[in-house]
This record gives C-alpha cells, structure tokens and sequence, in this order.
C-alpha cells in the first residue's frame, strides 16, 4: 500500500501557531481548552517535520493564547453564553448543560454564570422553559399525537424526562401541561 504524502509545516513561530489559532476560530466557535489542544496538534505536526520539543513550543503556545485573549478571540464566558443559549432552545435541562460544557473545557464558574444570566424569550423559570421545549420536540405527554392518557405512558415519558437531566417536579407539570 502506498504511504500518503504529508505536505510539509512551516517552521514553528508565533505568527504561524496564531494564523493556525485564527484560521480555526473562524470556522468553529471554541473554548480556550479546545483551542489549545488545536495548536498542540499543529505543533506536533510541526515537530515531526522540523523537530523540536515540547519545552520549546510550550512559551510560543503561552504567547499565542495570551494574543488571543486580549484580542477576545477566545472568551470562555462568551462561548458559554451562546451555548446555554442554543443548548435552552433545544429544551437542555441545566444538569446536561453542565455536563456538555465541562466536557468542552468551559471552567464551573463560567458556566453557572452563564446559566443564571440565561433569560427565556417567555420569561419565567428557564427551567420550566426547557423542560417544555423537550417535550414538545420529543412528542411527550400532552404533545403526543394521538394524544395518550395512559399510566404507563406517562411513566415512560417522565422517565425520558429524567434521563435528560429534569427534576421529577419539573417534568410533571410539564407533562401535566
């Protein structure tokens, strides 16, 4: 079998790990943890070619994320923000929302404040909102067509409700809509 051919990196520089930061900012909305383990990416691709280490490339990384953050390119409270947003629509309960962005690399503090700033587009309990777009886009309870009354049903759909994060109280009245 016939090896692919790489097309080989520039040498390691500043200018090239912050044209690399840049390039992938502009296509993917990205968190600072996200964006660093992009370019430790690019400087293993680099140092395969070129050589070097990593106690070499670790103050160029430094330099271009500290560039980064005072130009706001990378702002995690920002990304946390339009996450909880888009992530609410959707009908996420606050639990799953925590999770997901952890696993982004989104710090706890940065997340709860983008949670508690979240206002629904109908005010009230963002919650509640939630709870309410899931079981609307997933055809729970009063939203199931043909509608389904039974006992069984509605411990199925409280179940669902469940495992996607809602408290037991939320997802009834919601299911009792």
């Amino acid at each position: 079998m016939k090896e692919k051919k790489r097309r080989p990196t520039p040498p390691l520089t500043v200018s090239w790990l912050q044209a690399e930061a840049v390039q992938y900012l502009q296509r993917w909305p990205a968190s600072e943890k996200r964006v660093r383990r992009v370019l430790w990416k690019r400087v293993k691709r680099a140092q395969s070619f070129h050589g070097g280490t990593n106690e070499e490339a670790a103050p160029l990384i430094e330099e271009v994320m500290d560039a980064l953050r005072r130009h706001n390119f990378v702002d995690d409270g920002r990304y946390a923000r339009l996450w909880v947003d888009s992530l609410r629509r959707r009908g996420t309960s606050k639990r799953m929302i925590f999770k997901k962005l952890q696993e982004k690399g989104v710090s706890r503090e940065e997340i709860a404040k983008a949670i508690e700033d979240h206002e629904p587009e109908e005010g009230g309990d963002p919650e509640q909102a939630s709870a309410l777009a899931y079981a609307k886009r997933r055809r729970l309870g009063p939203y199931r067509v043909p509608r389904d009354e039974s006992w069984e049903r509605k411990r199925k759909d409280l179940a669902s409700m469940a495992r996607a994060g809602f408290s037991y109280g939320v997802a009834q009245s919601v299911l009792e809509h």
